[in-house]
């Protein structure tokens, strides 16, 4: 069989006894274990100043807590604003001062031309402003005290500094290495403080109704769960195209670290985002060999860290929080020992197959079956539960009724707080239809409801839609939302034109991809969506110069 994959040898390509052997130089543009590399960038003062400001957000941001839990959102809120802040006047003092030696022509070069990303970015920031200013919560519309932060002012951070990494973000592998160190930190914290064990003494004081939703120094449940849905994709990301060495161990390690984090924050959302997230990174890395056999050595030690937490349970003399019974059966069942053994003979197939000599390989054919069977799995997935929420309400589905029977109860009440919003939303008069009721204002309109939440589910407030989509048309109206929706669309298409030529792309564009699945059942805030901001920015900071690369060329 491996001799049917090798690749023959063309006459013309035989040494001629007569003519030196000269090789010729490589034309073709397909990726292999000797073009992946790092992408190159001009590096500049800002551009220094953009990777000290990562590195700080990557390494510094997830462990900055004033007084443990309780003041973690805002802690992170204002650490953000401050970072960024000092990044926005020290790029804008360096571009005055080299704007001296430089023409208005080179100024707006390195500014302009917008892409269709830049421009939905402004359209995003510009439909909020309008949203605040015809809010009838103008001071919550800004700040979002009303809600998780989420207001006009951090927007309006966002915005600015994904126009600074857009153009000046310079490739340094020691940002990405921080960035897996720490959060590998931040996942083994989690690990632990979810069989109690506290070594920081984070949970000093706290009741345990407390400790039992709150883990790491990130926050509750569902927040520690959206680190995770980045953190992980980035660690498999780097493990498959990163060519320095320590960069693959330090990253093969950290896929063990995010994915028994990523079970221990023991939330919906986050199993949502892997079930995502793995086969679309199937598909995208099924275009090359050499990523296809990394990505499989990637699932291989993915799931082993899975068994390495059902031994650390065994061994350790301790309770555990209690898991839902998706994370318990990927933990615990002995099924689970089944991708493992496939994953790494798969590994161990290509390896073999490719060890000599470079194989033939159906890249295209690869990724069309791929992706119908992801196609298939998704539409498959949607028809159960549409059957199981409005055709068979009655048939006993087991645990699964929690996730594919449709109703107030569904998501941990989601379906009621789904429904209500829409419900608000409908009564809007077409100006807020268009522009909502405020950014992060949410709390204010559903306040009417929270005698009819507090007894039928005990909550007494909520601030959120606990859908991040529907909570943007609720706060930030149709233009809003339609706006955020084409900006990410915008950065995922373009991204996937540039990984063609720069692997790296794809790191930063799977961790936007799951964290935008995941924010279905989940919400937006000041500790981790930064972080997405960031990963987003990046992924068009690539796309933006292989944009300027190709302009060049043309020239």
């Amino acid at each position: 069989m491996s001799k049917l994959l090798r690749r023959k040898t063309p006459e013309s390509a035989k040494t001629d006894p007569e003519k030196p052997n000269i090789p010729k130089p490589r034309t073709d543009t397909s990726t292999t274990d000797s073009d992946i590399s790092k992408p190159k960038s001009k590096y500049t003062v800002s551009s220094t100043l953009v990777n000290i400001y990562l590195v700080l957000m990557f390494a510094f941001f997830p462990l900055f807590l004033t007084e443990q839990y309780v003041h973690a959102r805002t802690d992170k809120f204002w650490l953000y604003l401050g970072l960024s802040a000092v990044l926005i006047i020290l790029v804008a003092f360096f571009t005055l001062v080299e704007g001296k030696d430089k023409s208005k022509s080179d100024l707006r070069s390195s500014f302009l031309p917008l892409s269709v990303t830049d421009i939905l970015m402004l359209c995003f920031i510009g439909f909020a402003a309008i949203s605040t200013v015809l809010s009838s919560y103008i001071t919550e519309s800004f700040t979002g005290n009303a809600g998780r932060n989420n207001g006009l002012g951090l927007l309006l951070a966002y915005t600015a500094v994904y126009f600074i990494l857009t153009r000046h973000f310079a490739h340094k592998d020691y940002v990405f290495a921080a960035y897996l160190a720490v959060s590998s930190f931040v996942a083994l914290l989690a690990v632990l403080n979810f069989y109690h064990i506290d070594p920081l003494n984070i949970y000093e004081g706290y009741d345990e109704a407390t400790k039992m939703d709150f883990g790491s120094t990130i926050g509750n449940k569902n927040i520690l769960a959206t680190f995770m849905c980045i953190f992980l994709p980035v660690a498999v990301g780097v493990f498959t195209v990163a060519k320095e060495k320590y960069l693959r161990f330090l990253s093969g390690c950290a896929i063990g670290f995010a994915y028994t984090g990523l079970l221990c924050a023991d939330s919906t959302s986050d199993i949502f985002g892997l079930l995502v997230i793995l086969p679309v990174m199937l598909i995208f890395y099924s275009r090359s060999y050499a990523y296809l056999k990394r990505y499989f050595l990637a699932l291989t030690i993915l799931f082993a860290s899975g068994k390495l937490l059902y031994f650390f349970s065994l061994a350790i003399d301790t309770e555990n929080k209690g898991f839902e019974f998706i994370q318990e059966f990927l933990i615990f069942n002995p099924l689970m020992f089944i991708p493992i053994v496939l994953c790494g003979g798969v590994t161990l197939l290509l390896w073999y197959l490719g060890r000599n000599d470079e194989p033939k390989y159906p890249a295209k054919q690869l990724q069309i079956t791929f992706l119908s069977l992801f196609i298939a799995g998704a539409l498959g997935a949607l028809g159960a539960f549409i059957y199981f929420s409005f055709i068979d309400r009655t048939t006993d589905i087991g645990e699964f009724e929690k996730l594919l029977r449709f109703d107030d109860y569904w998501g941990t009440h989601r379906g009621y707080m789904w429904r209500i919003s829409m419900e608000e939303y409908s009564r809007f008069d077409y100006l807020h239809r268009f522009f909502g009721s405020g950014p992060d204002t949410a709390f204010k309109v559903l306040e009417p409801h929270f005698p009819e939440l507090a007894e039928r589910f005990g909550d007494s407030s909520t601030d959120c839609a606990h859908n991040e989509f529907i909570n943007y048309l609720l706060t930030q109206g149709a233009f809003g939302l339609t706006a955020y929706l084409g900006l990410a669309g915008a950065v995922i298409v373009r991204g996937l034109k540039t990984a063609k030529k720069n692997p790296w792309t794809l790191v930063f564009l799977c961790a936007v991809i799951c964290y935008l699945a995941q924010s279905t059942v989940n919400l937006y805030n000041p500790i981790v969506t930064p972080v997405f901001f960031i990963f987003l920015s990046l992924t068009e900071a690539l796309n933006r110069k292989e944009s300027v690369l190709q302009t060049e060329k043309a020239k």
